[in-house]
């Protein structure tokens, strides 16, 4: 091994890297080094609006293909479903609403806490349960200016669903993906 000529392509790597450590250091200009400084803040810290803004566009999209199959308060894109009209009957509007709500939001709670990169998970962390409640509120208030006929008494278990729902369906996968590595 000593002695051995080291292949043409190798030398010259080996130059070129050699040539790199003896230069002298050249400090970017200002307005680079500020820039990549806020591009990198940017990153692992991002904005709560924006960020809550795609959390929400992924739970009202994955809210939407729900209703294809379940009618939330009488709104659905499916039409008449006999089989959930006899689970509303032998359920209670309780239960009903609740579950509905629940299944309602747990698919675009799911999607969000898969989507969402890890230092999104990290800064939504300390206000989710803030915005569980105020997606339900809202998601409920986007069904009323839609039509739907709502009542007060069905609105609260539906609400308390909503919240459950991304409790478990962002909860979940959040934490497990919390616990992985992160690959750089």
């Amino acid at each position: 091994m000593i002695g051995e000529r080291l292949p043409d392509r190798e030398a010259q790597s080996l130059k070129e890297f050699c040539d790199f450590v003896e230069v002298e250091p050249i400090s970017p200009p200002m307005a680079i080094d500020s820039r990549i400084i806020g591009r990198v803040h940017h990153d692992l810290v991002p904005s709560p609006w924006r960020l809550y803004l795609k959390f929400a566009v992924i739970e009202a999209g994955a809210g939407l293909a729900t209703l294809f199959v379940c009618p939330q308060f009488g709104f659905t894109f499916s039409g008449h479903n006999t089989w959930l009209h006899s689970l509303h009957d032998q359920a209670g509007f309780f239960t009903y609403y609740l579950v509905c709500g629940l299944l309602f939001v747990m698919l675009g709670a799911t999607l969000s806490a898969l989507l969402l990169d890890y230092n999104e998970l990290k800064t939504i962390r300390t206000s989710k349960y803030l915005f569980y409640l105020v997606f339900g509120v809202l998601a409920c208030l986007a069904f009323f200016i839609a039509g739907a006929e709502i009542l007060l008494v069905s609105t609260v278990p539906w609400i308390v669903g909503a919240y459950l729902g991304n409790l478990i369906g962002f909860g979940v996968i959040a934490r497990f993906r919390m616990r992985q590595p992160i690959a750089y």
